[in-house]
């Protein structure tokens, strides 16, 4: 090998740069509104540092397109829950936007192609921001806030464009390659799988919010959020191994979670672990669900507590039991669904007849 070529990359390199991208994407934003005294409003910075996660190992000129979208999608289902919390919705209009979000999100990750795939972080920032107290006259700083911070979200996404300038090649295996770009094509809309794939999240959504709902515990949107994180995105098959992971690492999460929150943090002490949280989170995503979880917990739950404080053991009971009705539900669907696959004789979701791959 001459010394201009460039080493083989090994699949075992950490993503150090995706990490870090969410980090700052989620902490900066986050670190400013607690500077600023607005800590209340800490979920509108972690739902947007969502936004520089998708289209991490896409060419940039490919990014931009995902990354635009995905940002645009998430500062909508934020500012429409910032729209139901303002206007008092009752449970039945909620539901509605949250078949709303369910539908477009889908509809929208599919098409780009988008990694994560599954449509929890527009239904996850739906359902918290429509708990956060919001009046007409704070209306226009929230809007501002959702979507500074999902600006500020984009540059860093692509901002790493600079950095791969820079850094690229003295310090190489800190950047992952690109992966080969799927061809995305609007004819997936028209694909029964894709309208399969749409049910099965809205059936199971409904199902585990209004279970969770009748338990009489708070927080029944955990279940939802459950559920629409372990169901199969297109062209993926449904697994219980998911479901197992989501609970095992919720319920490791919430016990360091809780660990921490009986300690009553500083405001600045819940900024470090939603740092570390997100950085570790996305270093461990796409090896292993439940260690994954184990940081990512904390982090939702410390975030959480900032916005809508309440007692820790409660928190912990509440997310532990309606995150497992969640994957129950879950489950059940895959055991559905399997029926319906062995009747039919293919999977749910197939897409051979349409050329997305």
């Amino acid at each position: 090998m001459t010394t201009t070529e460039r080493p083989p990359h090994s699949a075992r390199t950490i993503n150090i740069e995706g990490a870090a991208r969410a980090a700052v994407a989620g902490g900066v934003p986050l670190a400013v509104l607690i500077g600023s005294g607005l800590s209340g409003y800490a979920a509108f910075a972690l739902f947007a540092g969502f936004a520089a996660i998708p289209g991490a190992r896409e060419p940039y000129g490919r990014r931009v397109v995902t990354v635009t979208t995905a940002g645009l999608l998430q500062a909508a289902c934020m500012l429409a829950g910032v729209a139901m919390s303002m206007t008092g919705a009752p449970l039945w209009a909620e539901a509605v936007g949250l078949a709303v979000v369910l539908v477009v999100a889908v509809g929208t990750l599919s098409v780009l192609q988008a990694i994560p795939a599954q449509p929890i972080f527009p239904v996850f920032a739906f359902v918290v921001c429509s708990l956060v107290p919001v009046t007409p006259a704070q209306l226009p700083g929230v809007v501002g806030i959702v979507l500074g911070a999902v600006a500020f979200a984009w540059v860093v996404s692509m901002g790493g464009f600079l950095a791969r300038a820079v850094w690229g090649e003295s310090m190489r295996h800190l950047f992952r390659p690109f992966v080969e770009p799927r061809r995305r094509s609007f004819a997936v809309l028209r694909s029964p799988a894709l309208w399969e794939t749409v049910g099965l999240n809205l059936v199971g959504a409904l199902v585990a919010g209004a279970v969770g709902e009748a338990t009489g515990l708070g927080h029944p949107y955990w279940a939802v959020v459950a559920v629409v994180s372990t169901l199969p995105a297109l062209r993926q098959r449904h697994t219980i191994q998911r479901a197992v992971q989501r609970v095992v690492g919720t319920i490791g999460g919430t016990v360091v979670a809780v660990g921490v929150l009986l300690l009553h943090p500083t405001d600045w002490w819940i900024v470090l672990i939603a740092v570390l949280g997100q950085f570790w989170a996305e270093i461990f995503v796409a090896r292993n669900y439940a260690v994954c979880l184990l940081f990512l917990t904390p982090l939702a739950l410390a975030v959480s507590w900032l916005s809508l404080p309440e007692a820790p053991e409660r928190l912990a009971v509440e997310r532990v039991v309606q995150t497992a009705l969640g994957a129950a539900v879950s489950v059940l669907l895959l055991l559905a669904g399997r029926a319906v696959e062995r009747r039919r004789g293919r999977p749910l979701g197939a897409t051979s007849a349409i050329r997305t791959v």
